[in-house]
């Protein structure tokens, strides 16, 4: 159930905030006062798509709050798998915030996406706006309210329908795989065996030719290098110590302290001796030979030509082989593979068949029961002498909503024959034939909170009256939100809203506050009277018009 809505700088609203009841809630107003407004922002804060536009002019953001109380366990489970915290009371706040410069959505406070708020709305609240009758003018849409009245029997079905559905477009993708001919799959056969056999006859390992360049590169500097060590080793040998050495032992005699730069120097001649013997060493390990230059060279180039069809990238290559391989493989079990898949096609498809066809007659049972529930709505409706009827067929393929074309055929008058509901109804019937169909599918959708935006469009006297009986049998299960201008719906309200426009400041602001009894009487008169005037006689029939709605009420159990 709908509790409560905040409004702050939205449109023409500065800010509002109303407590919503059980039953039949009224909203009622002058054309052009804002009743849409509230509708707009019902919609806005259940994920409808924002514009800047709608930022109440000289404010910097739109701020809309709807809060919920919701007692189907069923639908708590869902919002609970959807990852959305429920706490004791069972409260559900949905806020959203626009700005100039971003957009804030929250479920109870935790940040989400449009789309989980788009999906936790459809579960908590149905809006039937004006143009919604429309729908029945789509055949395509005529199945979805059947399956609405069928209810959770077909809910396991077309689940399941739906994952056979998408496991069947799966695996005929794998199909395409196989839409080659012969003449094709031979020589893609003999290209990926080359390609395969060239990356692996090279046998590279990661790391290699950068360790080949390397060696590559030392033995084409081999000369230069012996070179500087032939220099190297010619210095150290010029280098004579042991003239030093002597002429330290004999200043020795003088002063025993210079042991020690003696001991240094027999310590340098050591190292120096040392180093000439390693520089010599050296000397074998530049040793070039023609043989081992081709071979790296060789090698190096192999490498490269190949790397150069995989963007200089070994881990790409490797991984091409990787994927030609498997291609390989495919292709070379061509006809056992093809056969494989072709068989899973038809074990899905058989599946998918079984599950359509328990689909189909579970929608041919229900239908009858749905004809004689609408029948009796409309009846209800002042369609004294209608005649409805649901045509199912069959479709040539199965799609994910099985294998049925549903199409509403209805006559509304004696002596005509049925005809498809999208050609024969106007807009007033169509808002009566969609109101009756929402009354038989509240009982059994479980959505608490209905919205009806203007469902008194096209109609008028008996008519009114008895919309407004059906709208209060709605309510005897459901929360009910109705925009009306009619004084029949009105008198029905169980609570009634008045929305009305003010100017202060040289501002206009719709204002919305719940009426009390005279209030309600006030706003009745308004509606029937012809004049801005309440005379009396406007105000005893507005009483009038209460009283008869009180007593249907008390007639149908309602409070």
């Amino acid at each position: 159930m709908l509790e409560s809505l905040y409004i702050k700088n939205f449109a023409l609203i500065k800010e509002v905030s109303l407590d919503f009841h059980d039953h039949l809630n009224i909203l009622t107003g002058e054309t052009g006062s804002g009743k849409s407004i509230l509708i707009d922002s019902i919609n806005l804060a259940l994920g409808k798509r924002a514009s800047k536009d709608i930022i109440r002019e000289g404010d910097n953001e739109t701020v809309i709050s709807l809060t919920f109380v919701e007692n189907n366990k069923d639908i708590l489970s869902i919002l609970k798998e959807m990852d959305i915290p429920i706490d004791e009371d069972n409260k559900v706040v949905i806020f959203r915030k626009i700005s100039h410069d971003k957009n804030i959505s929250k479920i109870n406070d935790v940040p989400c996406t449009l789309t989980k708020i788009k999906q936790a709305g459809e579960l908590l609240i149905d809006i039937y706006g004006q143009h919604d009758s429309e729908d029945l003018r789509k055949n395509a849409k005529h199945i979805a309210f059947l399956d609405d009245f069928i209810g959770d029997e077909i809910i396991p079905i077309k689940k399941e329908i739906i994952s056979l559905y998408n496991d069947l477009k799966n695996v005929k993708e794998k199909l395409n795989l196989f839409n080659l001919d012969e003449r094709m799959r031979l020589r893609e056969i003999d290209i990926l065996t080359y390609e395969i056999d060239e990356l692996k006859n090279i046998n590279i390992k990661p790391g290699e030719e950068e360790e080949l360049a390397d060696k590559l590169k030392l033995i084409q500097n081999s000369k230069n290098i012996i070179d500087s060590l032939s220099t190297s080793k010619n210095i150290l040998q010029n280098i004579d110590l042991s003239k030093v050495i002597k002429e330290l032992k004999y200043a020795m005699k003088y002063d025993d302290s210079l042991s020690e730069l003696c001991d240094m120097c027999y310590d340098a001649e050591n190292i120096i001796n040392d180093l000439s013997s390693e520089i010599e060493d050296k000397y074998d390990n530049y040793d070039v030979n023609e043989s081992d230059l081709n071979n790296i060279e060789n090698r190096l180039n192999s490498i490269r030509s190949v790397l150069s069809k995989y963007h200089n990238n070994i881990d790409e290559a490797l991984n091409e082989l990787k994927i030609k391989e498997k291609r390989l493989d495919l292709l070379n079990n061509y006809e056992d593979d093809k056969n494989k898949v072709n068989e899973e096609i038809k074990i899905i498809s058989e599946k998918l068949e079984n599950e359509a066809n328990k689909l189909s007659a579970i929608r041919k049972k229900y239908s009858v029961s749905f004809v004689e529930k609408l029948i009796n709505e409309l009846k209800d409706l002042g369609f004294n002498d209608c005649r409805f009827n649901i045509e199912l067929s069959k479709k040539d393929i199965i799609t994910k909503d099985g294998m049925d074309d549903c199409i509403f055929y209805i006559s509304l008058n004696t002596g005509e024959k049925l005809r498809p509901l999208s050609d024969v109804a106007s807009g007033g019937e169509l808002s009566r034939i969609m109101l009756s169909i929402k009354t038989i599918l509240s009982k059994t959708y479980g959505t608490e909170t209905l919205i009806f935006d203007e469902v008194d469009q096209g109609i008028s006297g008996l008519t009114a009256s008895k919309v407004a009986i059906k709208l209060n049998r709605i309510s005897n299960n459901k929360q009910v939100l109705c925009i009306t201008h009619l004084p029949q719906i009105a008198a029905m309200a169980d609570s009634h809203y008045e929305i009305s426009k003010e100017v202060s400041n040289n501002r206009t602001n719709t204002i919305v506050k719940e009426l009390d009894k005279k209030g309600m009487i006030n706003e009745i008169g308004r509606l029937i009277g012809s004049s801005e005037n309440l005379t009396e006689n406007v105000i005893n029939n507005a009483k009038e018009l209460k009283n008869e709605a009180e007593m249907e009420k008390l007639k149908n159990g309602n409070n």
